[in-house]
């Protein structure tokens, strides 16, 4: 039986919400254990106590309601790009693409260090391919392409006009710039269950791939009826992820903690840029979706209006 789309009183933004309130609930717990339980330089945890559990729920808890609610919803805007102004979601688009930035500068900066101890063991540039180079090479590539089309993604909702939908290559970029950073963590040759800023990391640049794959197909105007649902389920879960693992990290520098921070998981900025990101990209196509419908039922009853009168007057006449 299918049951997507069909509870019409379902709030899309829903899972949103409880993502957002699952978030607020993460931090404090993601700070107890980077201040107690999880090793400065390895990022193992040291002791397995309640609060593991407890974010492992909570991460389970945001998947599932987050996809539920995308699922059940009646309401989820069409899988068009929402044209307007709106200066909250160009601020956040910018930043992320300056975030973006500073990726690629981290990337490259990576890649330099790294070809040069191979230069001086001896090693070649070919012979780098099983020590990680080439993903992060394309990560630092890839990058510089999709913080164009972010800034430029940006720069269209200043002005509400559609510039971004142009560039259909630049608009797959973030998809295969996040697809760069999975495979650079993924090869990492540790534990990804003991080290928690790694799977916190893994399954919110998941995430954050299936939104990119998604934005970029409504974005080009190529996309299926299915992509903003894809939009408001990953988008949301990514969100969750990712803020939880790099939210704490502002809050020690912020504090002045810092050395509590992993060596090796600094804080991102464009990961928390990309929280407020999809945050507002949701809210955006929900409200302006809302608002053409608004504006189509206002159409059609002066429309109804017009038509009676014409009648009316045709009536007389006779």
């Amino acid at each position: 039986m299918k049951i997507t789309g069909k509870n019409e009183k379902l709030n899309p933004l829903l899972g949103l919400y409880i993502a957002a309130g699952l978030l607020i609930a993460a931090i404090p717990v993601r700070l107890y254990q980077l201040l107690t339980i999880i090793e400065h330089d390895t990022g193992f945890y040291k002791a397995v106590d309640r609060s593991v559990y407890v974010m492992y729920a909570l991460a389970a808890v945001a998947v599932i309601a987050s996809y539920t609610v995308a699922t059940l919803a009646k309401n989820i805007p069409a899988s068009k790009s929402p044209y307007r102004k709106n200066k909250f979601l160009a601020a956040t688009s910018i930043l992320l693409g300056v975030g973006i930035v500073l990726d690629v500068v981290s990337a490259a900066s990576t890649f330099i260090i790294k070809a040069r101890s191979f230069t001086a063991a001896g090693i070649s540039f070919l012979g780098t391919a099983d020590q990680g180079q080439i993903p992060v090479l394309f990560e630092a590539v890839l990058g510089i392409f999709a913080a164009i089309y972010l800034l430029v993604f940006g720069i269209s909702y200043i002005d509400g006009r559609t510039t971004y939908s142009q560039y259909r290559f630049l608009g797959i970029t973030p998809f295969f710039w996040a697809i760069a950073r999975l495979v650079t963590r993924l090869i990492s040759k540790i534990s990804y269950v003991n080290v928690s800023d790694l799977m916190l990391e893994l399954f919110g640049i998941a995430f954050m791939m299936i939104f990119f794959m998604s934005f970029a197909r409504i974005s080009s105007g190529l996309s299926n009826k299915k992509a903003m649902r894809s939009v408001f389920s990953s988008g949301a879960v990514a969100a969750f992820l990712l803020g939880t693992a790099n939210i704490p990290r502002l809050l020690l520098y912020v504090s002045g903690n810092s050395g509590k921070i992993t060596v090796g998981y600094s804080l991102s900025l464009c990961d928390l840029a990309f929280v407020f990101f999809a945050a507002s990209y949701i809210i955006n196509a929900y409200k302006c979706a809302k608002e053409n419908d608004s504006q189509e039922l206002i159409e059609e009853a002066e429309t109804a209006v017009e038509s009676d009168m014409e009648t009316d007057d045709n009536f007389l006449s006779e």
